[in-house]
């Protein structure tokens, strides 16, 4: 990216952050150290190239370094970038943020954010499984396992039993996950469906904490209803 050539440090930032692909590496970078191929997988659409040059970028401009195992890292600085991530995410999340697109509507991108907000203390002991069946022009179905250790997405079935099936629109979970409405106002509408064990179902209100975003996105419903 070219310079603006402006002494200021909002301009020094776009300079920074403002290339495609870098905020959205940052974000990723905030649930690491991440491989390449972890970082690849919470970018559809990024090139193996552009991700290398941006990562090289990156650790040029003293944001990420890379570890002895191989994995990004932040920096003291990409650290410090972290509630700059959160600070611009909430302002979008309450001004700007709308319904998915039919272009975002990405099932698998869902099932990795989902995932990274499960509440693991609350998990029972052992393995839970659930199973995500996606309705509409996104049908398919992405497996979720969960431990207290840790929480994992399947894009194929792991021939494992089934604990909860939680069958929903791309769309519909988006909305749910983001804060636009309530997993308990998706089932009375019947936009989500859950099906296992009244332990299961109640479980899975527990565990899953959805965005951090989601505050802001309600806050900002709340003002435009006012």
């Amino acid at each position: 990216m070219r310079s603006y050539g402006q002494y200021c440090p909002v301009a020094k930032a776009s300079e920074l952050l403002g290339d495609r692909w870098i905020l959205l590496i940052v974000r990723e970078m905030l649930y690491g150290p991440h491989r390449f191929t972890a970082l690849e997988r919470g970018l559809p659409g990024i090139s193996r190239s552009v991700l290398a040059a941006r990562l090289k970028r990156l650790q040029r401009d003293g944001i990420v370094c890379r570890q002895s195992d191989g994995r990004y890292a932040f920096t003291a600085a990409g650290e410090a970038l972290r509630p700059v991530v959160g600070v611009l995410g909430d302002w979008v999340a309450h001004w700007v943020m709308a319904d998915p697109t039919p272009a975002e509507l990405d099932p698998q991108l869902l099932m990795l954010f989902i995932s990274r907000h499960v509440d693991q203390a609350m998990l029972p002991p052992g393995r839970t499984v659930i199973e995500f069946s996606f309705l509409g022009p996104a049908a398919r179905r992405i497996w979720m396992t969960l431990e207290p250790s840790d929480v994992s997405v399947c894009p194929a079935d792991p021939q494992l039993p089934i604990d909860l099936t939680v069958t929903s629109t791309v769309a519909d979970l988006y909305r749910v996950y983001i804060g636009r409405t309530t997993l308990a106002a998706a089932l009375r509408a019947d936009r989500v469906r859950l099906c296992g064990t009244s332990e299961m179902v109640r479980g899975f209100h527990r565990w899953m904490l959805w965005s951090g975003f989601a505050p802001a996105t309600r806050a900002g419903l709340a003002a435009v209803s006012a």
